[in-house]
């Protein structure tokens, strides 16, 4: 539920009575621990905690004009939240959280940053407490950075992928008036280019099995057979069938059976 009050003050006295209590203990629970640097402001409906531009001028990589979040602290519509901007971009702080919380006993409501509770029965205010002192604003300001930097380059990236095919004047086109299919010869370095005639695309021919290689009706395949038959050599296959029909002759080898 996002709040159009314009200062802390005017947002925290809105709430009803028993949010306005949470809330405000939670809001002296994070002006305690979070680094001092931190100002407190309203920042897209909620209380937030902000690297201000004194400090880092860049902002908020989304939106430079604003400063850079780090925690905010917001009543909504069915639950108190806490978004904590740095258990998202930093994976051992969220690990450690994870585990810290487990071990309290407690039940956890999270999403990417977000940590969700009705009243403040169902936290730990120990283990935020923690978290709160383990936030780095200088390792979450090169966070940021990089994350500027990435963004950054994956636009000059792909701005000269854009300029090179331009340059190319490569143009993938499809043949009018029929298809083109292309025919190498045998000789190296030397093609001839077949047009079909216009609306009779030239259709590939229907393989026929040679005489040689048709199994005769009266004689069923082995599974010997029909291994070869499924091997990449047709060749191969094609003796096969012949010695077992008996139809055709196949060139033999060497005899290893006979006796000298």
């Amino acid at each position: 539920m996002r709040s159009d009050a314009r200062s802390v003050t005017e947002y925290v006295a809105s709430l009803p009575s028993d949010r306005r209590k949470s809330i405000e203990i939670l809001r002296k629970l994070l002006r305690t621990h979070l680094d001092p640097v931190l100002e407190e402001v309203m920042q897209y409906g909620m209380i937030t905690w902000v690297v201000p531009h004194s400090v880092y001028p860049a902002g908020y990589h989304c939106q430079p004009t604003d400063p850079l979040p780090v925690v905010s602290l917001a009543s909504q519509k069915n639950n108190l939240a806490l978004y904590l901007m740095p258990l998202y971009g930093d994976p051992q702080l969220s690990t450690w959280f994870d585990a810290a919380w487990k071990k309290s006993g407690y039940r956890l409501d999270r999403g990417k940053s977000c940590v969700r509770f009705r009243s403040l029965e169902e936290i730990p205010l120990d283990v935020v407490a923690e978290l709160l002192k383990k936030i780095n604003v200088p390792a979450w300001i090169r966070l940021q950075e990089s994350q500027r930097r990435g963004g950054a380059g994956k636009a000059n990236r792909a701005s000269s992928a854009a300029g090179e095919a331009a340059g190319s004047g490569k143009v993938s086109r499809k043949p009018q008036g029929g298809v083109t299919t292309k025919k190498t010869s045998p000789t190296a370095g030397t093609s001839k280019t077949l047009k079909a005639p216009a609306g009779n695309a030239a259709k590939p021919k229907k393989a026929v099995p040679s005489r040689r290689s048709r199994p005769t009706p009266s004689t069923p395949k082995t599974a010997e057979e029909t291994v070869k038959d499924t091997s990449s050599q047709p060749a191969s296959s094609g003796r096969a069938r012949a010695k077992s029909t008996g139809s055709g002759r196949s060139k033999r080898g060497p005899s290893m059976g006979r006796k000298g």
